[in-house]
């Protein structure tokens, strides 16, 4: 076997480290490229078709990046996602036009869906159930302070210094991840042997969805996404029907987003206390009532408190999500499963803006929040899979006497052979 194979994983702080560069550089040039957009001109429905190849490149992508990953190795794909992005950015600092910045969006879009996929399959390798959940609340905590940092580096450099500066500073962020890819790849990141005792386990006929439980927590994946778009979606349209400062929304969403943190940082017993569906169906639940108390509460500061609420339901939710994905993910197939997971994620954040408009149209926003809120309050009731009964002691002794080789009991005491 190739030595590489027999080395052990990419320290969880490094992987983590490389996870939030390549976060801050997508997350950043979201916000660059809109800025830049509006100040070519663009109509908002061409900023709508310049922003959309972020999200749809992952959407359409993900799966095969994730079959890819597992067929051979977290190395190559890593790698070349994070030369994809800085190359993206690198044209879009060179030449911030329209036409460039579109195909920037769907190259970033897809660079950073290959290495955050590698990245996190990288996570579970080959570490026991304490490694692996430290590592999965490090990469929750530096991508919900990496979702800040973007923006905040982008706005100031595109206010300071003009969309070139911008966009090269991203870059040089993203370069940064993959020389620090490139230097520990070899001995650390996993490569073609390390995948190759898994591999038949990928042309399986059955689908990933439903296989050990993913399909329910897909869907319950897929809410909570709804939810987390529909939050920066909703509140703007809150504070206009309210009558609230501009600066009101990003007061509210800050609190979200600092609630997001704060709970993500807190001791994994004490964040997950329950269990890993309880935190999911706790996050649904919250959400379903913040959705649709929202619209309905107009003094302050009641919205604040309700904003600090949603982001801890939500925030603690995606450390579990990737504990039970590990947990139920077939041998070989991790990727592949974390590649899904990413395309219902893009399909969210595609499919929900439009969808929640819509809806918003016809009925109003009030109805519309009580509507959402509603669905996802039942679903927050009713997604966790039943418990299982818990057997006592005595049972699962008589249990084994009854199965044992030696044979089987009638009732009047008479031994019998087993078949």
């Amino acid at each position: 076997m190739n030595a590489d194979a027999t080395r052990p994983p990419l320290h969880v702080h490094a992987l983590v480290a490389l996870c939030v560069l390549n976060h801050v550089a997508l997350s950043g040039a979201r916000v660059a490229l809109a800025l830049q957009a509006l100040r070519l001109g663009v109509p908002s429905i061409g900023l709508a078709l310049m922003l959309a190849p972020f999200a749809l490149t992952s959407t359409l992508a993900a799966l095969p990046l994730g079959r890819c990953v597992d067929r051979i190795g977290a190395r190559v794909p890593a790698l070349a996602g994070m030369a994809l992005t800085t190359i993206a950015l690198a044209g879009a600092a060179w030449r911030p036009h329209a036409a460039v910045l579109t195909a920037a969006a769907a190259l970033i879009g897809l660079g950073h869906t290959a290495s955050l996929i590698a990245l996190q399959s990288e996570l579970a390798r080959d570490r026991d159930e304490r490694a692996r959940r430290a590592g999965f609340a490090g990469f929750a905590i530096g991508t919900a302070a990496s979702g800040g940092i973007g923006p905040f580096l982008a706005g100031q450099c595109m206010a300071l210094a003009g969309a070139h500066a911008a966009f090269g500073m991203l870059a040089l962020l993203s370069f940064a991840a993959w020389r620090g890819g490139v230097a520990n790849a070899r001995r650390l990141i996993s490569t073609r042997a390390a995948a190759s005792n898994t591999r038949p386990a990928l042309f399986s006929r059955a689908t990933v969805a439903g296989l050990g439980g993913l399909r329910r927590l897909m869907l319950a994946d897929l809410l909570m996404a709804f939810a987390w778009n529909a939050n920066g979606f909703v509140v703007p349209l809150v504070a206009q029907r309210q009558g609230w400062h501009a600066d009101t929304v990003g007061n509210l969403l800050g609190c979200f987003g600092v609630a997001v943190m704060l709970v993500r940082a807190l001791p994994g017993a004490l964040r997950a206390r329950g269990g890993d569906w309880r935190v999911i169906a706790r996050a649904l639940l919250i959400s379903g009532a913040v959705l649709a108390l929202l619209p309905l509460i107009s003094g302050m500061p009641g919205p604040y408190a309700l904003e600090a609420l949603f982001g801890c339901g939500l925030g603690s939710s995606l450390p579990s999500v990737l504990a039970l994905i590990e947990q139920r993910t077939p041998p070989g197939r991790r990727a592949e499963v974390l590649g899904l997971r990413q395309a219902v994620l893009g399909l969210g954040a595609t499919t929900l803006p439009t969808a929640l408009g819509a809806l918003v149209a016809a009925t109003g926003i009030v109805t519309a929040l009580l509507g959402f809120g509603g669905a996802l309050l039942v679903a927050g009731a009713t997604i966790a899979p039943p418990a299982r009964p818990i057997r006592s002691a005595r049972t699962s002794a008589s249990a084994r006497r009854s199965t044992s080789p030696a044979g089987t009991r009638s009732p009047d005491g008479a031994r019998r052979c087993p078949r």
